[in-house]
């Protein structure tokens, strides 16, 4: 069964431990993220406090149980140590059905509004237990990992009831840069582009003091702050990522989690061009008409070649050169008369992205 779990939680969505105004030293709280599928949860992520309604603690020596009830809401928690013994503060892995665990394992059962399971498989880890002189429980809190049914969709859950151990939250990681059409971040510069990412709400009462971060990328980029920017090199496009991993150690109680984000850099922006001459209107005698252009592009710095076309018909490539070139590109005219003339440069960039810029003259004999 250690084995089942440990492969269940490596294949699951990862916790990070967050905290937030909400989780106050003292404070009750009931926090839950099911997964979908999940069908105690039905997918929901719901944060319940002692604004919202009632938490009762009671127990032995061997269990806990906790009730929060609410107007519309009425949840049960049962946690227990196995073979009668003493629970108290540490991790209890293997658990069933509370209170039809197997002899060796742990108890523990999350149900409520209507919802229970018949049989389940889970774990779940006590951080705080404080009695009275009396045995009363006055200070509780846990986490848990409940599959209903066996079932692969998981229900993460925490109880906090007056604790001050920081509530877990689902990790998220926010990649900050907007993404262009092909799923990526826009390059900014031949060597790819600066990308920014931040762990979302990663605060606790103490104001963030009690939690370490640690970032890493494989470019070998690495950080300790709740943000993380590093520069990501030009790539194929969303099959060839960087990957990054941000882990999260909560130094109250030692636990660690982790989560990944890949994002890839690519250029979709076209050449820039501008042509300087001739003018729009301008009247050519003859074919007398000297083109000049000028080419830029933010990834692409050596541009090999451009199209001119008069009309629709092509004339030829032009080697620009460093971006700038002075061609002559008319032939002498057939026709007696003005006729309007429209001159097009097309260029293509590295990434392949063209763009195109055109100018209509007069040409005379």
């Amino acid at each position: 069964m250690n084995k089942l779990m440990q492969l269940l939680r490596s294949t699951l969505c990862v916790l990070m431990l967050v905290g937030s105004a909400s989780t106050l030293a003292g404070q009750n709280v009931l926090y839950y993220l099911s997964q979908p599928g999940d069908y105690i949860g039905l997918g929901a992520e719901i944060t319940f406090t002692g604004a919202d309604g009632t938490f009762t603690v009671s127990g032995n020596s061997n269990s806990v149980r906790v009730t929060f009830i609410a107007p519309g809401h009425w949840w049960y928690l049962n946690l227990a140590a196995a073979n009668g013994a003493v629970l108290q503060p540490g991790a209890y892995e293997g658990a069933q059905r509370w209170p039809f665990q197997a002899a060796g394992l742990p108890g523990l059962d999350f149900s409520g509004d209507g919802r229970g399971c018949n049989t389940l498989t889970g774990r779940f880890d006590v951080f705080e237990l404080v009695r009275d002189a009396t045995g009363a429980i006055t200070q509780f809190a846990a986490n848990w990992e409940q599959h209903c049914e066996g079932a692969v969709p998981a229900l993460f859950g925490q109880i906090r009831y007056n604790s001050d151990v920081p509530v877990i939250k689902a990790v998220s990681i926010t990649l900050e840069n907007p993404l262009n059409t092909r799923g990526c971040v826009e390059a900014s510069s031949p060597q790819g582009a600066l990308v920014s990412m931040n762990a979302n709400d990663v605060t606790d009462a103490t104001g963030g003091k009690s939690l370490l971060f640690n970032w890493s990328s494989t470019t070998g980029d690495t950080g300790t702050a709740s943000a993380f920017s590093f520069k990501a090199p030009l790539s194929a496009g969303p099959a060839t990522p960087v990957v990054v991993t941000l882990s999260v150690t909560d130094l109250t109680n030692n636990s660690t989690a982790t989560a990944t984000k890949s994002v890839c850099v690519s250029d979709t922006t076209p050449p820039s061009i501008v042509i300087n001459s001739p003018v729009p209107g301008q009247i050519v005698h003859g074919d007398n008409l000297f083109l000049d252009v000028t080419i830029k592009d933010t990834v692409d710095k050596n541009i090999t070649k451009y199209d001119v076309f008069v009309g629709s018909t092509f004339v030829s490539p032009i080697d620009p050169k460093t971006g700038h070139a002075r061609q002559n590109v008319l032939a002498a005219p057939k026709a007696n008369g003005s006729v309007a003339l429209t001159i097009t440069v097309r260029a293509t960039d590295v990434s392949g992205n063209s763009g195109q810029r055109s100018v209509t003259v007069n040409q005379i004999p």
